[in-house]
């Protein structure tokens, strides 16, 4: 089955790239439109963490790398339907598993384990259509 000459395969990893921009693109607009509030929730998140003394730095290390990474996606959507190429919606993937690793990281690190079983569930999502690829 096909889809303007796209596969399935193709169509799904095209709209999973859209779901990731999507999430990435919210999250680091929010993380600057509201950086004191990010800044306040991080400090409050790792106090007690080895972690407590770099929040606003690792706030914006995570708002660059989740724009980027909602970058690549976008671009790699129109790549596809333009130029029939995965291969930015494959790297934007690889983007988003990291930022996924990372996020989880810090969950767990905070003891917020509720918050790490939620990014598990992104994190699926992003691992099995990466699988997709040949």
């Amino acid at each position: 089955m096909q889809l303007l000459n796209h596969s399935v395969i193709e169509v799904v990893q095209i709209l999973v790239s859209i779901f990731f921009s999507i999430v990435f693109f919210q999250s680091g607009i929010d993380k600057i439109i509201d950086r004191d509030g990010n800044v306040s929730f991080f400090k409050d998140h790792f106090n007690k963490t080895p972690l407590q003394g770099v929040t606003a730095l690792m706030l914006t290390m995570l708002t660059m790398l989740e724009l980027a990474t909602a970058t690549v996606c976008f671009l790699g959507c129109f790549n596809s339907l333009i130029y029939r190429s995965s291969v930015f919606i494959f790297f934007g993937l690889i983007l988003c598993a990291i930022v996924l690793l990372l996020l989880l990281f810090g969950q767990r690190i905070a003891k917020d384990y509720v918050g790490a079983a939620d990014i598990t569930i992104y994190f699926i999502l992003c691992i099995i259509t990466i699988m997709s690829f040949k």
